[in-house]
C-alpha cells in the first residue's frame, strides 16, 4: 500500500513548467530514490513534497493527510516530514546533542530520545562537542538523527553524500540504508549517482526533464531500462544499430537473442541494440576480435574489443580472466541483448 503518493504533479517557476504530471508511491517503510541528471527538477520533486514549494497541479499525501494542492498547502512544520541536506546544515553553536534534539521539546523523553539516537548513529561519545569537531561523515550522521528525532512520517534526502570522499560514501550510504530500516522510517533521496540508487533504494524513479521516465526495482531499472537514455544514464552500454529478423536482433556481433522492449515491429524493421559491457564474454580462442586496450580498476577492468569488422566493443571482465592487448579472442554475448524501435 503506499504511504505517500504524488499523483499527476506540476510546479511552475514563472511561466516554465519544471515538473510535469510526476506520479510516484512509496511503500510505508520503503526507500525510493529519484535519479537524474543536474536539473531534472529531483529537487524541485523534494521541495514540494517538504512544503516549501507551491504546486501548479496535482496532489501530494501522506497516509491519509493531503499537503499539498493546487488550492491548499499545509505549512512545512506541519506536515511531519524529516530533511537531510547534502551539506549536513548543523548548528554551529549547539552541541551535537542539542543538534540531534533541536526539533524536539525539553523534558525527559527528548534527553532519552538524543541518547538512542546518538548511540544508533555512532556517536554516543559526541554528544557534548561541537560540530566544528566532527569529520564529513560524523556531521552526516548527525543531520540524519537531527531528521529522524520527531519520528517523522517521511526522510527526505537530498544527495546527502555528494560532498563526502568516494571511500566514506560507500560506507556512510550502507549505515544510512541499515539505519534507516533499522526504524521502519519512509524515505525518498534524490541522487544523480547511479551505483547509489541502484544499492541504497528498494524503488527508483529515473528522471528526466521533469517526468519521470521509468519506475521499477534497481534490478528492473538496470537490466530492462525503458529507453535507450535510461540504459546509458543507469550504466555503461554497448550499442548497435542494427535490424529485426525471425525474432533476433542483427548486428556487428551477429544474430543476438533480444528483447524487444518497443512493440509492433516486423522483420526487415530497424533497431537500437543495447548490451552491458558484463553481458559480453571473452574466451581466449578463436580469431573474430582483437584486444585493444583494458582500463585497470582492481577487482575488474573494461577491455576494449575490435571486432574483424571495425566495430569497437567493450568486456567488463573479472581480474584473474584478463588478457593482452594484441590478444585475438572470441566474443559472445552471456544474456538477451535489449532491442527498441
Amino acid at each position: 500500500m503506499s504511504w505517500v503518493t504524488v499523483d499527476g504533479l506540476r510546479v511552475n517557476y514563472g511561466s516554465q513548467t519544471v515538473l510535469d504530471g510526476v506520479d510516484l508511491q512509496i511503500p510505508h517503510g520503503g526507500i525510493v530514490a529519484v535519479l537524474g541528471p543536474s536539473g531534472c527538477g529531483k529537487t524541485t520533486l523534494l521541495r514540494s513534497i517538504a512544503g516549501l514549494l507551491p504546486v501548479a497541479g496535482g496532489s501530494i499525501r501522506v497516509g491519509d493527510r493531503e499537503l499539498s494542492t493546487a488550492t491548499r498547502r499545509i505549512a512545512p512544520e506541519k506536515r511531519g516530514i524529516g530533511w537531510v541536506p547534502q551539506d549536513a546544515s548543523l548548528f554551529p553553536h549547539l552541541s551535537v546533542g542539542d543538534n540531534i534534539g533541536f526539533g524536539l521539546p525539553k523534558g525527559r523523553a527528548r534527553t532519552e530520545r538524543i541518547a538512542e539516537l546518538a548511540e544508533l548513529v555512532g556517536l554516543a561519545d559526541h554528544i557534548g562537542r561541537a560540530p566544528s569537531q566532527l569529520s564529513g561523515g560524523q556531521a552526516q550522521r548527525v543531520s540524519l538523527a537531527r531528521a529522524l528525532a520527531p519520528r517523522p512520517d517521511v526522510v527526505l534526502l537530498d544527495e546527502p553524500f555528494a560532498a563526502l570522499d568516494p571511500m566514506l560514501r560507500t560506507a556512510l550510504r550502507a549505515e544510512v540504508a541499515e539505519l534507516l530500516r533499522s526504524q521502519d522510517s519512509t524515505a525518498l533521496l534524490v541522487t544523480h549517482d547511479q551505483e547509489e540508487a541502484l544499492s541504497l533504494a528498494d524503488h527508483i524513479a529515473v528522471m528526466m526533464g521533469g517526468r519521470i521516465l521509468q519506475w521499477g526495482s534497481p534490478v528492473e531499472v538496470y537490466e530492462r531500462p525503458a529507453t535507450p537514455w535510461v540504459a546509458r544514464f543507469v550504466g555503461d552500454t554497448v550499442e548497435f544499430s542494427g535490424y529485426w529478423r525471425e525474432g533476433e536482433a542483427q548486428c556487428a556481433l551477429g544474430g543476438l537473442d533480444a528483447v524487444l522492449l518497443d512493440g509492433g515491429i516486423s522483420d526487415g524493421d530497424g533497431v537500437r541494440i543495447v548490451l552491458r559491457p558484463e553481458w559480453l564474454t571473452v574466451h581466449l580462442d578463436g580469431a573474430n576480435a582483437t584486444v585493444i586496450s583494458i582500463g585497470y580498476a582492481g577487482h575488474d577492468a573494461l577491455v576494449t574489443l575490435e571486432l574483424d569488422g571495425g566495430a569497437r566493443v567493450r568486456s567488463r571482465l573479472a581480474a584473474p580472466d584478463l588478457p593482452e592487448p594484441g590478444d585475438r579472442v572470441r566474443v559472445s554475448v552471456r544474456r538477451p541483448a535489449l532491442a527498441y524501435l
